[in-house]
């Protein structure tokens, strides 16, 4: 060979340790090939680990949203005796700012269409609950007067009461039971592949909270991942209470 004759020789241990001088191309298909491979590996996870994160957003504005709405409802029952309508009303107009209406030209009909969805959202996949005044408060409190505005007796827990603020031993949980005390439950939809599912079912197993079941339930029977939001709120009532 001409490298022999020429005298050239190469030392033993360029071979030992994995250098080849004449074999390129196939060490850069063999590094390649490697790169490929780890690329399988971990882009899904990649993937995985961004959906999951973007949900865990959404999650989180779901709930400020609920905290916030929830204080709404619940002062709107406050000066509207209670009603449970009214706090629905309140609570379903405060979640219609989880839909985005800024792409539209007319602000009223986007307005319109995110109160009607998150309606009837609530219908299949809310729950607000009067915690105070209880059964027995309304059954201890209430009493009749008169009405002005309806021009008839109402029976109600009324906001001033002269035998409670004067009395010793009732004053306290008369008191009370003036304060309007509820509980929301919102299952929220997953909609990010692969994310919703894997988070829905972590809360499921991990979460044994009354809003955790409620949602489960429902995520069974719709059969879609959910995620349970939930929040307490409380005011002084300003207007009678009435059942």
């Amino acid at each position: 060979m001409l490298l022999s004759r020429l005298g050239i020789t190469f030392p033993a241990a360029f071979p030992a340790a994995g250098f080849s001088l004449f074999k390129p191309g196939k060490t850069l298909r063999k590094q390649s090939g490697q790169a490929g491979i780890e690329l399988l590996i971990v882009w899904p996870v990649i993937v995985a680990a961004v959906f999951t994160f973007v949900q865990a957003l959404i999650i989180w504005w779901g709930q400020q949203t609920l905290t916030v709405a929830n204080q709404y409802a619940v002062r709107a029952g406050s000066i509207n005796n209670g009603s449970h309508n009214a706090m629905v009303n309140t609570l379903v107009a405060g979640m219609a700012g989880l839909k985005p209406q800024l792409s539209t030209d007319n602000k009223m009909v986007a307005v319109t269409e995110a109160l009607v969805e998150q309606r009837l959202h609530y219908a299949q996949f809310g729950q607000l609950k009067v915690l105070s005044p209880t059964v027995e408060d309304f059954r201890q409190f209430a009493d009749w007067r008169w009405d002005d505005e309806l021009k008839a007796e109402v029976l109600e827990i009324s906001v001033d009461h002269y035998h409670a603020r004067a009395s010793s031993d009732g004053s306290e949980q008369w008191h009370q039971a003036r304060v309007l005390v509820i509980e929301t439950y919102w299952c929220l939809p997953l909609d990010i592949p692969i994310a919703g599912e894997f988070l829905s079912a972590t809360q499921t197993l991990l979460s044994d909270s009354k809003a955790a079941r409620y949602c489960a339930t429902r995520s069974r029977v719709f059969n879609k991942p959910l995620w349970a939001l939930s929040n307490t709120a409380q005011h002084s009532m300003l207007s009678g209470y009435r059942k």
